[in-house]
């Protein structure tokens, strides 16, 4: 049995079943929900496309994408489900009308190693999952297998699920969509990192990460991108903010005594307390080494400004690459930044969609995350804007997560393909080893970006554009970028289209003139 390959196929069970007008439910007949299992979860309750459902009330779609070459498409289930060996990352992809009234059937397959060609498999087990099991939006069940001949249980299955529910706050149609759009003009872009660059790691630093002012800055020095940090206050505001960790005061400001300091999540304060409070970076927490930064006392120099007070202050020309901050499971167990959320991921995303939506106007925005989860999200929940999977890759600087989707850029690949995301933001380490993984994500149909401290060097940032990468994200702006003319690529897209607008205009002004033009005969 354990030298076996399982194949598991996943069906969505509809659990309201007609009632009422006739053997099947009839016309006018009542829907109710059945208390016996046996009576929901039968056969005839396959109302799915699969099994010949009329496409507009078949109330699920079952799909599945496997995460390896020549794979990681979305696609239906076969017949007997999808083979899922030791170290397969395989996602049943599944679309709900009724999440409430639907159960999920599990079945277990295997093949015999004499079976002919034609023969069938044979079924193993199965197991039922009820939607009041799935209680949060993402989690993690242990449940038992029960033998399909004997129907006694047979062993024990972990499963990992998550849930993406629309978002209601925002109105979603079929008018536009920059989802999978890439202008092929847009390669080699400048993306300042947190504005002007990580503020803590070097003394240098005058103008703080994160900030209405650092953004603007990379902007006045030609940024064609800013990339920042956005997570949620107490009070659900979103937040531009990179650590998931705040030191604050409880002595009067300028006091940095060892025991003045008290470490809790940003997430512990509302908006109000973030910009009331003296509120220390980690850094300077753990050093009790207070950075001062110039004119540090003005708004746009403070930290912690509203994702709405960003959208509105920046230029519209400049395209934003808004990195959701989720923090995840390490591979040797722990939470990252020791710190687990608490909030509902639907919730999380949802209230930075709202804003975005709301503020963004014709900006071109594209998401960001660590977490492939969240990266799903932010794709299913609307259609507008694109989302890329940041990963770490093969790396000798930083942990590796405990989910393998992002730990190399083969299955960061295959992750986003499967998801249907825009493309990858590489990690410049894994890059700079092995510089084909470029061609490789690009062959693929996928943009790619790249971020890391080895960006922040002329000749590194010049390389990576010869590769051919679609942008770049560094520090310092003002001092590494090569452009002569200060201006984002939108902004100069914006105005060769006003250009060609006059143009058109002053073409159509003569030609009427011309055709007005009153015409005289002379007489001879």
């Amino acid at each position: 049995m354990k030298r076996r390959l399982i194949f598991v196929k996943v069906t969505p069970m509809n659990l309201t079943i007609p009632h009422g007008g006739g053997a099947g439910g009839g016309a006018g007949g009542d829907y109710h929900t059945f208390s016996q299992l046996e009576d929901s979860l039968s056969n005839d309750t396959h109302d799915t496309r699969e099994n010949g459902a009329d496409l507009s009330t078949a109330f699920a779609f079952n799909e599945v994408a496997v995460l390896q070459a020549d794979e990681s498409v979305i696609k239906v289930q076969p017949q007997f489900g999808t083979a899922c060996g030791p170290d397969d990352v395989v996602i049943f992809h599944l679309t709900i009308g009724d999440f409430d009234s639907t159960a999920y059937l599990i079945d277990l397959y295997s093949y015999s190693s004499k079976a002919a060609m034609d023969e069938p498999p044979y079924h193993l087990g199965y197991h039922y999952v009820l939607p009041n099991l799935l209680k949060r939006s993402d989690g993690n069940l242990e449940v038992p297998i029960t033998c399909a001949t004997r129907h006694r249980p047979m062993g024990m299955m972990q499963i990992g699920y998550l849930l993406v529910k629309p978002t209601k706050c925002i109105k979603l149609d079929m008018a536009l969509t920059y989802t999978r759009y890439w202008n092929p003009k847009w390669t080699g872009l400048d993306v300042g990192h947190r504005g002007s660059g990580t503020s803590f790691k070097t003394k240098d630093s005058v103008i703080r990460e994160n900030t209405i002012t650092s953004l603007k800055n990379a902007v006045e020095h030609g940024a064609d991108m800013v990339e920042f940090d956005v997570q949620l206050s107490k009070d659900l505001v979103p937040v531009v903010y990179h650590d998931f960790m705040i030191y604050v005061s409880l002595k009067a400001k300028g006091s940095c005594k060892p025991n003045d300091f008290l470490e809790l999540p940003m997430r512990e304060l509302t908006l109000d307390q973030l910009n009331n409070l003296k509120v220390y970076h980690t850094q300077e927490g753990r050093t009790r080494e207070e950075r001062c930064f110039h004119n540090d006392d003005q708004l746009e120099h403070q930290p912690f400004p509203s994702l709405a007070d960003v959208l509105d202050a920046i230029d519209q020309h400049v395209g934003f690459n808004i990195e959701v901050k989720w923090s995840q499971r390490l591979k040797d167990g722990t939470m990252e930044e020791e710190f687990e959320h608490t909030i509902d991921r639907n919730l999380y995303v949802d209230c930075i969609l709202n804003v975005v939506f709301r503020k963004a106007g014709d900006r071109r925005v594209v998401f960001s995350c660590f977490d492939p989860d969240i990266c799903t999200m932010l794709r299913f929940k609307q259609n507008r804007y694109p989302v890329m999977f940041l990963t770490l890759g093969e790396t000798t600087k930083y942990q590796k997560y405990l989910d393998p989707r992002g730990n190399t850029i083969e299955m960061a690949i295959y992750n986003s393909l499967a998801m249907e995301l825009l493309g990858i933001v590489a990690h410049t380490e894994d890059l700079l080893r092995d510089p084909t993984k470029v061609n490789l994500a690009k062959s693929s149909g996928l943009v790619v970006f790249c971020w890391g401290d080895d960006n922040n060097c002329k000749d590194t940032i010049k390389f990576l554009k010869e590769l051919g990468l679609h942008a770049i994200i560094y520090d310092k702006m003002d001092v590494l970028t090569s452009k002569e003319v200060k201006q984002s690529v939108f902004l100069l897209q914006a105005k060769e289209s006003q250009n060609e607008i006059l143009k058109l205009q002053a073409l159509e002004m003569g030609k009427l003139w011309h055709d007005n033009v009153p015409v005289v005969h002379k007489k001879h």
